[in-house]
Parts: structure tokens; C-alpha cells; sequence
């Protein structure tokens, strides 16, 4: 059995398998960052609540799952509908309420999932009064997406507007005063909520460790078959 390396051959092994080997290192990243993730909101869900007034939003980007307290009036005038959220195979939107903190600024605090109607112009029924509440939640990132359409984070117009994802610059400018980076997750036990089963994320750690092994697997099957097919070419060329 003779093995001789075929100059182009070998070129394309090696570029093939270091795509394959960079697509499961990509895969393991990417599952550390959910185990990061998970290991964040397992944390922060034991801490004590602190006021929402004493944290420093501009500064601080790390206050993800951070457990609040907020009090303000809601702006019921003025919500909006996060669309194609899915739960248990069904439509829905995310329902954010504008929490007024003072007269300039506001936080989006999500009430939770409501079904979608039977045609998209029945939007569900979200009013309530236009209280002065002190409620508990935690804070989260907003809904994204893995790739961005154009015109994805517009406000439909009237009330309540419908959107895909929130701008926080496009959502301050349509309220008329400034909203705060993170949207507040209203806790289970507070009234005038939806379904708030928060999910931290919609694929785990476990299905990117799976991934990776794939790529590994592939990686692995793809040096086998450059032996063979270096040893192939070497017996035709010399038998």
C-alpha cells in the first residue's frame, strides 16, 4: 500500500477540513455562550430585588435577569405587539406596556404572550387602566432575530403598533420620551399579565455540543477519505 500525497489534492484536504474544524469550534463557542447564559439567569434568580431607579443603564450593559422593582404610571395609550412569537406551535405576539418612570423616560415592560386573532387585522384585546403601579420583574435583552429584514423593527401605525423588533431609538421617537435599553419581564405573581412562561432561550447548550460533534464527525470521515483516495490515486498511477 503506497501512499502518495497529490500536491492539489492535499491543498483542497486541508482547506475543507479546517472549514469543518472552525464550524465545530464555532459550535462549541456558541454553546459555552448558553451555558453562560443559563448559568447568569440561575444566579440572578436567587438575588434580592433592588430598585429599578438605582441602577445605572448607560454604564452597566451586564444587568441582564437582574431581578427589579419598578413603579410608575402605565402608558396604556401607547403599547406595543412584538409579532411572530411562537408558543406551543401557536402565533402570538409579546405584549410591552410603556412603564413611565417620570415624565421623560420610560421602561417597556412585557406582559407577556397573547395569541394571534384568525386574520392579522384582529389584534388582541390588550387594554387596561392607565394606573400608577409597583410591580417586580426581571430584565432581559429584547426578542431578536438571526437575520434582520428590512423594515423588521417599524411601528405599524395606531395603537397598539405592531412591530417584529424593537429599536429602542424608533420606539423612544413614536412615545415622545426616551426608553430604557432592556425590556422589564413582568413576574408570574403580578396581575394584568399574559402568559409568562420566559424561555431564556429557544436552543440550548446540548443542541450546539451536538452540532459541534457533527462537524468533528465530518471532519474526521473527510481525512479518512483523503487516505483513501491519495492511496487510490497512487496505485493508478503506479499500477
Amino acid at each position: 500500500m503506497q501512499f502518495k500525497a497529490n500536491i492539489y489534492l492535499t491543498i483542497l484536504a486541508i482547506l475543507v477540513l479546517l472549514l469543518l474544524l472552525s464550524l465545530g469550534n464555532w459550535q462549541l463557542n456558541r454553546a459555552q455562550e448558553k451555558q453562560d447564559i443559563l448559568d447568569l439567569q440561575s444566579i440572578r434568580m436567587n438575588m434580592e430585588s433592588v430598585e429599578l431607579s438605582t441602577l445605572q443603564f448607560r454604564a452597566n450593559k451586564g444587568l441582564r435577569y437582574w431581578p427589579v422593582k419598578a413603579t410608575g404610571l402605565l402608558d396604556t395609550d401607547q403599547q406595543i405587539l412584538i409579532d411572530n412569537q411562537v408558543k406551543d406551535g401557536r402565533q402570538g405576539y409579546f405584549v410591552l406596556t410603556p412603564l413611565k418612570l417620570n415624565t421623560s423616560e420610560a421602561i417597556l415592560l412585557n406582559r407577556g404572550w397573547v395569541p394571534a386573532g384568525p386574520t392579522r387585522d384582529m389584534l388582541p384585546n390588550v387594554s387596561l387602566p392607565a394606573n400608577e403601579v409597583t410591580i417586580s420583574g426581571k430584565l432581559d435583552h429584547f426578542p431578536s432575530v438571526g437575520i434582520k429584514l428590512d423594515g423588521a423593527d417599524t411601528l405599524s401605525n395606531g395603537w397598539p403598533s405592531v412591530t417584529q423588533l424593537i429599536d429602542v431609538d424608533k420606539v423612544s421617537e413614536r412615545l415622545g420620551y426616551a426608553v430604557l435599553p432592556y425590556q422589564l419581564l413582568l413576574n408570574q405573581q403580578e396581575p394584568n399579565g399574559y402568559d409568562r412562561r420566559w424561555v431564556p432561550m429557544k436552543m440550548g447548550p446540548q443542541k450546539h455540543h451536538g452540532y459541534a460533534f457533527q462537524w468533528f464527525a465530518l471532519a474526521t470521515a473527510w481525512v479518512i477519505i483523503y487516505f483513501v483516495l491519495t492511496i487510490k490515486l497512487g496505485r493508478k498511477k503506479n499500477g
